[in-house]
């Protein structure tokens, strides 16, 4: 068999992934995703213009019912394998995206 060397664990709220999907939006036009408070994984908030934002859609299944829906299917389909790896590495969620990217390269360095 493999060993299982690193597993790295993202740790975050059911809360503050509902915020980050439901405020998720994509411009139709442009294909851009945005985040109504620049909160997703990156995504920008929409620029200052009534245009852009006036036809910003929100997809169907970003609303909070079906986010948490899905994450308790989540829950319900999937182990905690974490045992079976030698190190795991825990991390804040809510970090920034660089910061996070530094630890989990060090980690896996």
């Amino acid at each position: 068999g493999i060993e299982l060397e690193r597993l790295v664990v993202v740790v975050i709220s059911d809360d503050e992934l509902v915020k980050r999907a439901v405020g998720r939006r994509i411009d139709p036009v442009t294909h851009q995703m945005y985040h109504l408070d620049g909160l997703a994984f990156g995504f920008p908030e929409p620029p200052d213009d009534d245009g852009v934002r006036n036809r910003l859609v929100q997809r169907g299944d970003d609303t909070e019912d079906r986010v948490r829906a899905r994450l308790q299917q989540y829950r319900d389909t999937n182990l905690d394998l974490s045992s079976v790896f030698k190190k795991v590495l825990q991390v804040d969620g809510t970090k920034d995206v660089d910061e996070l990217k530094k630890d989990i390269e060090a980690f896996l360095a």
